[in-house]
């Protein structure tokens, strides 16, 4: 039996064409089938420099909306000196927490951000910030936003709003 030159071509562009494709699967199969690579990746958290190790022995009073699992420090006041953006304040995530903390400190009237920072890993506090301005001699009410991540993979967890007041003096 022999086989037309027509069907010979044809057979032969068969054949290239599953050439093709098998060495086009080959070199894309992890990308097209591997793993995800969002689910693979390593978390690498982005530890504030300033960060840490917490030196009281005592965590400041605990703030009412405290989330099962996760201990949140209350801040009743906070004082700060008038007319300085360098100033101390002890931001702490307390020991034995699953997750990063990153600490928001906001004006309540205005929903102005006068300070943010990186992930604080349990056990440590931020002791030194620089606010985004100084403030004047005076009392504002303020909200320590506290969002969380998780220790395994960064995902999101419980946070909490901690109410206080900035005496500035």
């Amino acid at each position: 039996m022999t086989l037309s030159k027509g069907t010979l071509i044809i057979l032969l562009a068969v054949v290239i064409l599953l050439v093709t494709g098998g060495i086009v699967l080959g070199m894309n199969w992890n990308r097209w089938f591997g793993p995800d690579t969002a689910e693979t990746a390593q978390f690498s958290p982005d530890i504030d420099p300033d960060a840490g190790d917490w030196s009281g022995s005592e965590l400041p009073e605990k703030n009412e909306e405290e989330a099962v699992g996760i201990k949140i420090p209350g801040y009743p006041s906070i004082s700060l000196p008038a007319d300085k953006k360098d100033v101390s304040i002890s931001l702490l995530n307390p020991e034995g927490n699953p997750c990063y903390f990153t600490f928001e400190l906001v004006l309540k009237d205005t929903d102005e951000v006068l300070y943010t920072s990186k992930m604080v890993p349990p056990g440590q506090m931020i002791s030194d910030i620089t606010l985004s301005r100084a403030l004047s001699a005076g009392e504002y009410q303020a909200t320590i936003r506290i969002t969380t991540a998780s220790l395994e993979d960064g995902s999101a967890m419980n946070g909490a709003n901690v109410e206080t007041v900035l005496i500035v003096q």
